[in-house]
């Protein structure tokens, strides 16, 4: 079995995917993804008990590389196979050869769960699947509002697509809630009508399923994101999963028929770590080889400027904290002994501090590049663009975190405590929360008071639990002091004004801590580039002189020259 180190050196990774077209990319990136994942040999088994090889999945270099791949790996692994292997070992061993076919890449899976018109608002989805008299379903959407929002559910690369598609079933009349249902989409080139896994042309223009490409993400490497919707197509009995009874739980047993998302939420928020360290990696290469020229006509490295130091070792320093996040957000999240909102809420708070400290490294690295941040082959700004998608996909970080601080205010359940609740950042989070729960408990109006005073700081509040959960997690897991340190005044940066309100520190104190900081990381440089081991997985030209120069070669020639000029125009 190949490698991802070896499959990152092949030719499929060495195509500059930037100059194909919008079609030759998508194609591209399923090949990629499709390489990806028979090279990290995920099994049913790996996806349904959520094993290491799963999680490591989502940090393995590679993914960095093509972020389009990244997307389709998640859908196709997390999201279909992981909720299918669910069933499959349960309910519907018939389903096991299924999921065997879409690890193998044999079928393409899509999730279809948000609608255009409801957003966040999923409970009350507008897709109905009604209960018929011969036992089949009618799956429709009622108006435009109503279509699957964002999968890429558009036929691609011949091969058969699938899709678990959740609607509002109905039985007599009776609304019984969301429920999943497995659909047949396409086969590859067409959209299909009939029965699933049988792929017949349609018998009557009545039925039918209708996907709209739509226009690219601006940045980040295209998806073929689409919009699907239904017209009274017909499903089999089998096409649903789960049963028909009604719940008195219903909104408790949809959460629980997603809960992949909530596997997405860590597993896709953990991809900000090589992220940030292919991110680092290209700048100081870069700070390394260019020069400015002094006042007095000496050349110097642009790395020797505090300007470029600091943004790139707080960048190394978060994600050398962040990778003992994420084992402390696993070892919490598998822990089946707690509350399964308390591990629902470690993941979401993973999930808002990586990608904060992600797109703040992402934005600031690339500036520092110059006009050469711009470019998408040098990474940066694509690794920006498509970490705002992350921050959306999985559950949005905004979401996520006016649930997880609503919670926490009523007290419905309690996160784990600070291993160390005597540091600033323990500090800052109790008494952020204090603060909340004082505005709302003094109000005759909760949701009014929570609303206008505390709904606008919800993702702050997040964010400081996450990064005490990050610190904690990175002292006691033996993280390098002068990382951890880093991180602690860059942590503390985000509210400086708290800290200072309360007298914890001043700004010359944050000034000084930092440049401690640095100046003890410093001297490190090149031994925490080299233990990032991410080299092999960067392709960016302008790494050193070698690699910008065969680039330069490759780009397209547009000269004069005076002897090709005709004798009758001189």
């Amino acid at each position: 079995m190949i490698s991802t180190l070896q499959l990152c050196q092949s030719g499929l990774f060495k195509k500059r995917s930037e100059l194909l077209s919008r079609d030759a990319r998508v194609d591209l990136s399923y090949e990629r993804a499709k390489a990806i994942g028979l090279a990290l040999g995920i099994t049913l088994h790996d996806t349904l008990h959520l094993t290491q090889n799963f999680w490591d999945m989502h940090t393995d270099p590679i993914r960095v590389l093509d972020g389009a791949a990244s997307t389709l790996l998640t859908i196709q692994y997390n999201l279909v196979a992981g909720t299918l292997a669910q069933y499959a070992a349960t309910t519907r061993p018939d389903l096991v050869s299924l999921v065997e076919d879409i690890l193998r890449w044999d079928v393409i899976g899509q999730f279809c769960l948000t609608e255009l018109g409801r957003g966040l608002d999923i409970f009350r989805m507008k897709t109905s699947a009604t209960l018929l008299p011969t036992g089949e379903f009618d799956l429709h959407t009622p108006l435009p509002s109503d279509a699957k929002f964002m999968p890429p559910t558009v036929p691609v690369k011949g091969l058969p697509c699938i899709a678990i598609v959740f609607a509002q079933l109905y039985v007599d009349g009776e609304c019984r809630g969301p429920r999943p249902f497995l659909v047949n989409l396409n086969d590859g080139y067409d959209m299909c009508n009939g029965y699933f896994f049988k792929f017949v042309p349609s018998i009557s223009n009545l039925f039918s399923m209708i996907t709209r490409l739509l226009p690219p993400r601006g940045g980040s490497v295209p998806v073929n994101h689409a919009l699907t919707s239904f017209n009274h197509v017909r499903l089999p009995s089998s096409a649903l999963l789960g049963d028909l009874e009604k719940s008195n739980k219903m909104h408790r047993d949809f959460m629980s028929s997603i809960w992949r998302v909530a596997v997405g939420s860590l597993a896709l928020g953990s991809i900000a770590i090589p992220n940030l360290q292919v991110a680092s990696y290209i700048a100081a290469r870069y700070f390394q080889r260019r020069h400015v020229t002094s006042v007095y006509g000496h050349p110097s490295p642009i790395i020797s400027y505090r300007t470029q130091q600091l943004p790139l070792l707080h960048a190394i320093a978060q994600a050398s904290v962040l990778k003992a996040l994420h084992k402390w957000g696993i070892e919490r999240f598998m822990d089946k002994n707690l509350d399964v909102r308390v591990r629902h809420s470690v993941a979401a708070c993973c999930k808002a501090v990586v990608l904060q400290h992600a797109q703040v490294a992402n934005y600031a690295l690339s500036e520092r590049l110059g006009a050469q941040g711009l470019f998408e082959y040098n990474r940066l700004s694509n690794l920006y663009s498509e970490m705002r998608g992350i921050s959306i996909a999985e559950g949005d970080i905004l979401g996520l975190s006016m649930q997880l601080v609503a919670d926490t205010l009523a007290q419905t359940y309690k996160l784990p405590p600070s291993t160390h609740p005597d540091g600033p950042l323990a500090m800052h989070e109790i008494s952020l929360f204090d603060e909340a729960t004082k505005t709302v408990s003094s109000s005759s109006d909760f949701t009014q008071a929570f609303m206008q005073y505390v709904q606008p700081r919800c993702q702050l509040m997040v964010e400081s639990m996450g990064h005490r959960m990050a610190y904690d997690a990175a002292v006691d897991q033996g993280v390098s002091q002068c990382l951890v340190d880093l991180y602690l005044i860059n942590a503390i940066k985000t509210d400086a004004a708290w800290y200072v309100e309360h007298g914890v520190f001043t700004r010359k104190a944050m000034v000084h801590m930092e440049d401690a900081a640095l100046s003890a990381a410093l001297p490190r440089l090149e031994e925490l580039l080299t233990a990032m081991e991410v080299e092999p997985y960067v392709s960016s030209p302008i790494i050193s002189d070698k690699c910008w120069e065969k680039f330069r070669k490759t780009l397209p020639v547009y000269s004069f020259t005076q002897a090709e000029v005709p004798a009758a125009r001189l």
